[in-house]
């Protein structure tokens, strides 16, 4: 959509607002906190309002963690869905790069100080083709050190997922907020 310039004393139409300022690329759809839990499921997260949707995750855990992201419909975690899973990690003691194939996105960590903020596309959910995520990751392992971690996985099956989960998968807790925004279709 063309951007439109509007001079001084110009009639600013219902036309005018639907057509060029009711047209952004991410539209806010809602903010779920979570506190001192293991895994935080967001269920009915999807629908077919939007292709595609961007999740911003602000978190802290109680200790040091790998945090995993796994895929839902309704409550049940997608365990037969395998994640094909392509990710690079980080930080001052050393790189990584390395591939799974199991359940468990491996999405960077979460640490008790300093936040970690994770933003991840996710990309058809409720497609009946194959679901696909990209993200980043950057977490505060120390004042003076911190953690990046790049994401890349799909789905291996066709499944329509309507959500996900992020989860520690041990008793290390987490606490945070999750902010969803659809991607415009237009």
């Amino acid at each position: 959509m063309a951007v439109k310039t509007f001079t001084t004393g110009e009639v600013l139409t219902a036309t005018d607002t639907n057509t060029y300022l009711n047209n952004g690329g991410l539209v806010y759809i809602s903010a779920t906190t979570f506190t001192t839990t293991a895994t935080a499921n967001f269920e009915n997260a999807f629908s077919s309002t939007y292709r595609n949707y961007r999740a911003i995750i602000e978190l802290t855990a109680s200790a040091g963690a790998a945090i995993y992201l796994r895929l839902l419909v309704g409550s049940t975690v997608q365990t037969a869905n395998i994640l094909s899973i392509q990710n690079g990690y980080s930080y001052s003691g050393g790189v990584s790069n390395s591939t799974r194939s199991d359940s468990y996105a491996l999405f960077g960590g979460g640490f008790a100080t300093y936040p970690s903020v994770y933003d991840v596309g996710i990309y058809a959910p409720q497609v009946a083709t194959y679901t696909t995520l990209h993200g980043q990751y950057t977490g505060g392992r120390s004042n003076t050190d911190s953690d990046y971690y790049n994401l890349s996985a799909r789905n291996i099956a066709t499944t329509q997922v309507d959500g996900f989960q992020i989860t520690t998968a041990s008793a290390t807790t987490l606490t945070g907020t999750m902010r969803l925004y659809g991607v415009r279709n237009a």
